[in-house]
């Protein structure tokens, strides 16, 4: 363990509680807003070696000075096998043992940033928790509870993989998992059935806690979902439910010595029964309040919106915060990797738009959610290029606000290839609503969409300019007739480009068919909403049905209420 350390942390505060809702939660702070930093910004997206000053500022910059966050979770250990990216004397510095050699120019620019900042004296979680609350946020370590990227390939030599790892196969869970074969993460991943991978674990988290000035240690089971042998789920269910009783009472021991409290966060499948399936048992955790914040979360691709009621009627009347996962990697129509789709949409597949974040958001707050957790937030400002200022993030703690603001929801999307989406990992989950074939056999398919403003009261108001449900079909031809309802009442709407002889389609009959709730005087009030398509007569030509491919409601607000239409109509009031 480190020593030395406390003399440099800040002036201890009380240890009090925050009243969010009815919770009174342990921190000093209400938790609206969390970014997840996976440790890589100041160390892999820069030519190395990098500044401390230069290291900060690519970790802090962009993405938490002058924003209203509330915490960042730094994930600074990328496996269980203890490769982190700081001076750990539990665990090793990921890829030392082939450190000054790596195979990739990508890990050598963070290794060699790293190893710049050792030299110098520097430990980089040290420096992170510093600058953290110098620009007043709380700093969690994030922990990725059983992420084993790269680290399986025996010719892999780089920052994600440990002595250890490689020295103990004992320690894994093997070829005998009994899970899915398409969970190939499995075999590879250490088992948490076994008390040496426990105990080596608590010991890593425990020297975060005491020996490093962090606000509390996540527990992310998203990278990846497993932690034993489906053999051994009631039994490894039970032995994790004592770790995580031990790491409670780590924390509380942080709590005594640093003077202010000391959370512990866990990210779970937001498809509830999954959770069970995995093993992580969040409901005894909430209930011995072993547990501050749980963040219901999808794998890795975007997702709308998840059924937050478990979670949230779980927590009620505890000190556990519920956060839903914003998660920015594409899997929308329209923020694709599915390069075939792009003429659908036109253009360059791109990650989200702030609408999209702004309905997330607001979707989750709507089903009673405290806070809104965002994981790879890099993605915007680094991959995709849409947002180079994350200016979003200036909105998603006020919910008041962004009901006043354009919104797009978008119904969560299956991946092209399946992969990702709950299902793929978990025996128990459902695919994601779309795409959807809708046949003879099958004609009416039902999905339904969380909108968390009252747009009603917004076109009472004259604030709201449109509220368009539009809907992508595949194999559209003019004898076909649909029928679309929301709420079991049938709205109306045209395809565009229209299905008329002679005119114009997308490849495939692709056709959009659009209906404006607020011209027929149906905006819909805040809550969740059921949208009804109906294939009421199918060309008797076709042996195949139709195709609901994606779904989204756009909603746009005029931006100077009470003026003219034709001012809102001025450049930059329409966005």
């Amino acid at each position: 363990m480190q020593t030395g350390m406390v003399e440099h942390w800040p002036k201890a505060k009380a240890m009090t509680s925050t009243t969010i809702a009815n919770k009174t939660f342990r921190m000093n702070r209400p938790y609206r807003v969390i970014i997840n930093d996976d440790g890589g910004r100041g160390f892999r997206n820069y030519v190395a070696p990098l500044t401390k000053d230069q290291y900060l500022a690519a970790v802090f910059d962009v993405q938490v000075k002058d924003k209203p966050i509330d915490a960042m979770f730094w994930c600074g250990i990328n496996n269980p096998a203890g490769a982190t990216w700081y001076d750990s004397k539990v665990g090793e510095r990921g890829g030392d043992l082939f450190w000054p050699q790596v195979q990739q120019a990508w890990e050598w620019h963070g290794m060699k940033t790293r190893d710049t900042l050792y030299k110098q004296g520097h430990d980089p979680l040290k420096l992170i928790c510093d600058r953290c609350h110098e620009l007043g946020k709380d700093l969690w370590l994030s922990f990725r509870a059983n992420d084993v990227h790269h680290s399986w390939d025996p010719h892999y030599k780089g920052s994600k993989m440990t002595r250890k790892y490689l020295e103990r196969e004992d320690l894994r869970v093997g070829p005998n998992h009994g899970r899915m074969p398409q969970v190939t993460y499995a075999p590879r991943q250490w088992d948490y059935a076994k008390q040496e991978v426990r105990d080596f674990v608590l010991a890593l988290l425990s020297e975060a806690f005491l020996d490093y000035d962090v606000d509390g240690v996540e527990l992310d089971f998203m990278r990846s979902e497993f932690l034993f042998a489906k053999s051994d789920t009631v039994e490894g269910t039970k032995a994790f439910n004592g770790f995580m009783r031990a790491l409670r009472n780590v924390a509380d021991q942080a709590e005594q010595k640093k003077g202010r409290p000391q959370g512990i966060a866990v990210r779970v499948p937001s498809y509830e029964p999954a959770c069970a399936e995995a093993g992580l048992d969040w409901r005894t955790w909430v209930d011995e309040k072993l547990v501050d914040v749980i963040t219901a979360s999808t794998h890795q691709p975007t997702e709308q919106e998840s059924d937050l009621a478990p979670f949230v009627q779980g927590c009620n009347d505890t000190g556990t915060l519920v956060c839903f996962c914003l998660e920015p990697s594409a899997s929308a129509p329209h923020a694709t990797y599915d390069r075939s789709m792009i003429h659908i949409h036109g253009g360059t597949p791109t990650g989200l738009s702030t609408e999209n974040y702004r309905s997330m958001a607001l979707g989750a707050y709507q089903q009673g959610a405290d806070g809104v957790y965002f994981f790879n937030t890099h993605f915007p400002f680094e991959r995709f290029d849409t947002h180079p200022k994350l200016e979003f993030l200036d909105e998603m703690h006020d919910r008041e606000l962004m009901a006043t603001q354009d919104q797009t929801y978008v119904v969560s999307h299956q991946p092209w290839n399946g992969r990702y989406s709950h299902d793929w990992f978990f025996e128990c989950a459902p695919p994601r609503p779309l795409p959807k074939w809708i046949t003879r056999e099958e004609p009416e398919y039902t999905f339904t969409i969380t909108i968390g403003a009252d747009l009603q009261e917004a076109a009472v108001a004259q604030r709201l300019r449109a509220a368009k449900l539009r809907l992508c079909l595949a194999q559209v031809t003019p004898p076909d007739i649909i029928e679309v309802l929301w709420n079991g009442k049938t709205i109306d709407g045209q395809f565009n480009p229209p299905v008329v002889p002679g005119t114009w389609q997308h490849w495939y009959a692709i056709h959009f068919w659009i209906a404006d709730l607020t011209d027929q005087e149906q905006a819909p009030k805040a809550g969740t909403h059921a949208i009804t398509v109906r294939l009421k007569h199918r060309n008797p030509e076709i042996e195949e049905g139709l195709i609901l491919h994606s779904a989204e409601f756009d909603v746009r607000h005029w931006h100077r209420p009470g003026m003219p239409h034709a001012v809102n109509e001025l450049p930059g009031m329409f966005r």
